[in-house]
């Protein structure tokens, strides 16, 4: 359904979940859910910055003696931080050392071995690409350092008409092949990057992996019930006690005001993508980080954000960078694809649809800042 209000943004935050969040807020946010005790025992819950970003991860304790001790409810933690770490190390183009890293510095036109995880990783990123016709894309590389988003100081100009053309115009789609190679004791994988215009940055669906794979680490630990809260992308286990982990969406220029709760019960997760972070302003218009590989520039779809809730983040952390390039009605077409996937569009007309199944009930008319 389609509602009017103006220009929200879905930063998520864990109501009475924990005491650290990605992005602090004011805690009077906390008497619109009710704060009673729901276990015997106080849930686990440590903060670390792994991957760039403030990750959480909570565990909602049960009092049953058959549940594990808080000394291991907190190695199940430390293990799921360990998780992350290794998969930063090992897929983040940041880390000099990584294996994505070490593709980029490869002969383009060639193809190369690449580890399982790897190539079970980019199967799903290319799957996407190919439904999305090629608006996903993890070869963007070169595009992103062309604009610097990532980079140190950040970008306060364009790029040069010239260079973004240059870049379009010697852009192979696709710019990625993924192929098996026999060998001998098993199916390995080899990739080619088919020229110059294309290297490999897993950012639009890395981070969802990485929490995807820590979930996993706490469920093979005996853990029933947790959030992992990386910078806002987030995946619930089971439930906070007998009640849904309670995920608030916050107004976009008043960041204390929790205007929108969603009610999930795990294994769901819930990722956002917009247009309010690492942004700049030239000439009165609005520059942002999630690119268009059609047009070589920030995406001008009639979204500024999407949120989607998925059974996993992997998913759900690809399909909303995807999406808010997509806009509304080519986004929904891409949706039919997959089953319970559901997503929350946010338009610059100040108004919003959200797909049947989303979860999100609204707390009150919004109204502007």
């Amino acid at each position: 359904m389609k509602r009017p209000f103006w220009l929200l943004l879905l930063c998520v935050v864990l109501l009475n979940g924990c005491d650290s969040t990605p992005e602090p807020t004011d805690n009077t946010t906390d008497t619109t859910i009710s704060s009673e005790p729901y276990s015997n025992i106080a849930p686990t819950s440590i903060t670390r910055l792994v991957m760039g970003t403030l990750v959480t991860i909570t565990i909602w304790n049960e009092s049953d003696i058959d549940q594990p001790t808080v000394a291991a409810r907190e190695q199940a933690v430390v293990n799921a931080f360990a998780e992350i770490q290794r998969v930063d190390a090992a897929l983040s183009r940041h880390q000099p050392k990584s294996e994505v890293s070490h593709i980029n510095t490869l002969a383009r036109g060639e193809f190369h071995p690449i580890s399982d995880e790897l190539a079970e990783l980019m199967a799903q990123a290319l799957a996407i690409t190919d439904q999305s016709e090629n608006t996903f894309d993890a070869g963007l590389l070169p595009l992103i350092t062309l604009w610097g988003f990532s980079q140190e100081p950040p970008p306060t100009l364009p790029p040069q008409a010239d260079e973004i053309a240059f870049w379009l115009k010697q852009r192979p789609t696709p710019g990625i092949i993924l192929q098996k190679k026999p060998k001998a004791d098993a199916i390995g994988h080899e990739i080619k990057l088919v020229n110059l215009a294309v290297g490999l940055d897993l950012g639009g669906i890395a981070k969802g992996y990485a929490i995807d794979r820590a979930t996993e680490t706490l469920q093979a630990e005996g853990i029933q019930n947790a959030l992992i809260n990386a910078g806002g992308d987030l995946r619930v286990l089971g439930s906070k006690g007998a009640r849904p982990w309670k995920i608030g969406i916050q107004h976009p220029r008043s960041p204390s005001r929790v205007i929108a709760v969603s009610n999930l019960v795990g294994p769901r997760a819930m990722v956002t993508s917009g247009d309010y972070e690492r942004v700049f302003f030239h000439q009165d218009i609005r520059y942002h980080h999630i690119l268009d590989p059609s047009t070589g520039e920030p995406s001008r779809s009639d979204v500024i954000s999407v949120s989607v809730q998925a059974d996993n983040a992997t998913l759900a952390d690809a399909l909303s960078t995807t999406l808010f390039v997509m806009g509304l009605e080519k986004g929904l077409a891409l949706l039919e694809h997959y089953e319970n996937v559901d997503a929350l569009f946010i338009h610059e007309d100040a108004s919003y649809y959200q797909t049947k199944g989303f979860k999100a009930q609204w707390m009150g008319p919004p109204t502007s800042e």
